[in-house]
């Protein structure tokens, strides 16, 4: 012991040299936009390395060869699934079209992917998740991330292998949405608190909807086919300002057992995006 202390005292001025680089370094990660984008997308590669080949030990005892079966099963169903909604809801509106032009419309509006998640930080507050594939599999920011059990989040960031996910228990989480059967559109939101929970914000009063039914995602939005299932409404309450409502949503996503998600792109997201700046 002895030692150790000769040894650290000896040296104190190297040790005071690395803790004052150390802080240095991130007081300019920090308070510099450039550099922590830099060092947020190198740090990702490098974390997605070695959660990738942990992911790969554990899903060689779980019969990878199985769940990736299943996976891209799977994916052509939730392909089929988003195509018959979209010909159902172009019939009710379009009969004029022929069918072969309503499935060429289904097909060509959206792609979908299948990702296994390589980290799933849920016990922090503003939690990320990164899924094992990225801009050279097609991956873009601001596509939709979802499972069996409903919308997961929203891709929030790409690197060349590996994205980062960011769920719906997230501040900055903001999903269009509407009660099933309805037509209304609002914005779903987490507040902060319980994860398997968020909130449909402004709901007009003469909206109609109760405990216990659906929300799925809506018409508008620009990043999910319609009525994919977000959650249940448990509880419906007053806005603070006393306008709206506002229900809580369970969400059907249970966040702390992900393993395997698919992503879906809207094909003309970019094209509409780019028309919207025009005129905002």
């Amino acid at each position: 012991m002895q030692t150790i202390l000769n040894f650290l005292v000896k040296h104190n001025h190297w040790f005071l040299f690395i803790l004052l680089e150390g802080i240095s370094f991130m007081l300019i990660i920090r308070f510099n936009n450039y550099q922590n984008a830099v060092f947020f997308t190198s740090a990702n590669n490098t974390l997605g390395d070695v959660y990738s080949l942990i992911t790969d030990v554990d899903n060689y005892f779980g019969l990878r060869t199985e769940n990736a079966e299943l996976l891209e099963h799977n994916k052509e169903l939730a392909q089929e699934v988003a195509e018959l909604r979209l010909r159902l809801n172009e019939a009710e509106s379009l009969n004029a079209l022929s069918k072969e032009t309503i499935a060429s419309n289904a097909k060509d509006n959206y792609i979908f992917n299948t990702a296994a998640i390589i980290n799933n930080s849920h016990t922090r507050l503003n939690y990320f998740i990164v899924i094992d594939k990225g801009a050279k599999d097609g991956i873009e920011s601001e596509m939709g991330v979802f499972n069996s059990q409903g919308v997961i989040g929203t891709v929030y960031m790409v690197s060349d292998n590996y994205s980062l996910v960011m769920p719906l228990p997230n501040s900055k989480s903001n999903t269009s949405c509407k009660v099933r059967g309805g037509n209304e559109t609002t914005i779903l939101q987490w507040d902060g608190q319980d994860k398997q929970h968020s909130y449909l914000v402004d709901l007009p009063r003469h909206s109609r909807f109760a405990q216990g039914d659906t929300v799925v995602t809506s018409s508008h939005s620009s990043i999910f086919p319609e009525d994919i299932p977000v959650g249940v409404i448990d509880k419906v309450e007053e806005s603070i300002d006393g306008m709206f409502y506002r229900a809580r949503v369970r969400l059907f996503a249970d966040f702390s057992t992900l393993r395997s998600v698919y992503t879906v792109g809207h094909k003309g997201y970019k094209e509409q995006k780019e028309l919207e700046k025009k005129i905002l």
